[in-house]
């Protein structure tokens, strides 16, 4: 038996979700809707899949790759009109010569298919909130053919294939009425065809109710799984059921589930409550809120139960965080020559700062050792250079943007950033011993950073020695880090020098 999987794109129900990527691809528990559609296929021995994809093909295919890796063979076909792909049938030869199982990806029934010879179609029918053409919305849903049929081998016309989407499941439920397809009930479905079937789906999955698609890995306590490198607070609140997926943050006093899902790469902030929600990849979740019957996807906040979808422009309340990722060269390269010229434009106010300095304060050029970033939590001592600052308590006492800052850190530190060590804008630089007493949590979103001579925390906050403060500063400027964000830092910064702010720090 042949396998064709349509990919779908945007939803009507969904527009806003679907616009960064296709619904096959949002996350259920540990892996995508698609993955589990392919999985479910290849545990029922259909080795052949075609995939007619009608948005992102590149991801789709980055995604699967060639099917080895479920003993499949994949092929790939793209639908120039997404809303009629099914002209991509024509040619594929296997329909004609052997039965053919057809799924909307947006819709997978939770049994098994009809083995053997066909004589008709057979349709599988479900629960579905979509009123029928020319009706008004049902209470309780109708059941409706959602997408999945196994087809005799050669059930392939040009009558099919020139059909949008909506007519064919228009033609196929008039097939079940006139009895010309045989009909399946299946109770329980892989739906995201809309936030609430997700959520419910979402539920399902982690409450083990579905036959078939399972959270692989390790169950750290029954019903949470905990995939790698996750931090957790030691004052974090798990119910079960949930899955924190990998690299993600859960920081003091979160409480999280039941029935949640956090996919990866991820931080959720300080007395935040997660409740019958999704949150995707690359998501920050800010201090304080409370989740339940939601979707985040970074800065869109999607409510099932008001119907609502809303881009929150507050970045402290939900946001996206920022790949860690080290400059290019070219990058590198452009600050090291700015960094030069600075270095020769400002040199005689290096010198007179270093006569001044060292006259009044007997403070002298020196270095810092420093880490370098991005690290890892094991090379914290081997990853680390020598910092050029005016006096040794340069980086060490706390200071806010201004004069001081700019000759005894900013301006030495412009060796550094020749060299390629650091940037121009980025996290505090820290020793060794300060990433070490640093809280977990903290300790690891700075370790995947980048760091600066221009910080959020010497321009944002009021006192930095207040450690909260300087942790959120921290914790914001990863979620901002980008070049807008860091040209506008710096032009912050040498506002500052023209317009100085009072301090009683010296």
């Amino acid at each position: 038996m042949t396998g064709v999987i349509v990919v779908s794109g945007q939803s009507e129900r969904m527009p806003q979700l679907g616009v960064k990527r296709s619904l096959a691809l949002l996350p259920l528990g540990d892996r995508s809707v698609l993955q589990h559609v392919v999985e479910g296929l290849a545990g029922q021995g259909i080795t052949s899949i075609e995939l007619i994809v009608c948005q992102a093909p590149e991801k789709v295919e980055e995604l699967l790759g060639n099917g080895d890796r479920w003993g499949c063979s994949f092929r790939y076909h793209l639908a120039t009109q997404p809303e009629r792909p099914y002209r991509s049938l024509r040619v594929i030869p296997e329909l004609h010569a052997e039965p053919w199982v057809l799924v909307h990806s947006e819709c997978y029934p939770s049994l098994n298919f009809p083995t053997g010879e066909l004589e008709r179609p057979v349709l599988f029918y479900g629960a579905s909130r979509k009123p029928l053409p020319g009706k008004e919305p049902a209470v309780p849903p109708v059941e409706r053919w959602k997408g999945t049929a196994v087809f005799p081998a050669g059930y392939v016309t040009d009558a099919i294939c020139n059909l949008s989407v909506d007519e064919l499941y228009a033609h196929f439920e008039g097939l079940a009425e006139t009895s010309q397809a045989s009909v399946v009930q299946a109770p329980l479905w892989v739906d995201v065809s809309s936030p609430g079937r997700l959520l419910e789906t979402q539920t399902l999955l982690l409450q083990r109710k579905l036959n078939g698609p399972a959270i692989s890995g390790t169950e750290r306590d029954p019903g949470i799984w905990i995939s790698r490198n996750v931090v957790i607070h030691p004052t974090v609140e798990l119910v079960a059921p949930l899955y924190v997926g990998p690299n993600s943050r859960l920081n003091r006093g979160v409480k999280c589930g039941p029935n949640a899902v956090i996919e990866g790469e991820c931080i959720v902030d300080t007395n935040t409550t997660i409740e019958n929600t999704l949150v995707t990849s690359g998501s920050y979740v800010g201090e304080g809120l409370e989740l339940n019957e939601v979707i985040v996807d970074q800065n869109l906040l999607t409510n099932v139960r008001l119907g609502t979808s809303v881009d929150v422009v507050e970045s402290f309340l939900l946001g996206g965080l920022t790949p860690p990722r080290r400059p290019s060269w070219i990058v590198r390269g452009v600050q090291s020559v700015l960094a030069v010229l600075l270095i020769v434009l400002f040199l005689p106010v290096s010198l007179l700062s270093l006569l001044v300095f060292g006259i009044l304060r007997r403070l002298s050029y020196t270095t810092v050792r420093v880490v370098q970033l991005p690290a890892r939590e094991n090379e914290l001592a081997s990853r680390s250079y020598s910092l050029p600052c005016l006096g040794a308590d340069a980086w060490v006492v706390p200071r806010v943007a201004g004069w001081r800052t700019f000759v005894r850190q900013f301006l030495p530190g412009l060796f550094a950033v020749a060299q390629g060590r650091i940037g121009f804008v980025g996290l505090p630089p820290r020793t060794p011993e300060e990433v070490g007493r640093l809280a977990p949590d903290w300790r690891a979103l700075y370790l995947q950073g980048s760091s600066g001579l221009i910080t959020e925390a010497a321009l944002a906050i009021a006192d930095p020695g207040d450690e909260t403060q300087k942790y959120l500063a921290d914790a914001y400027y990863v979620v901002q880090q980008g070049l807008p964000h860091n040209l506008k830092l710096a032009a912050q910064y040498f506002l500052r020098l023209l317009f100085p702010v009072k301090s009683n720090l010296r």
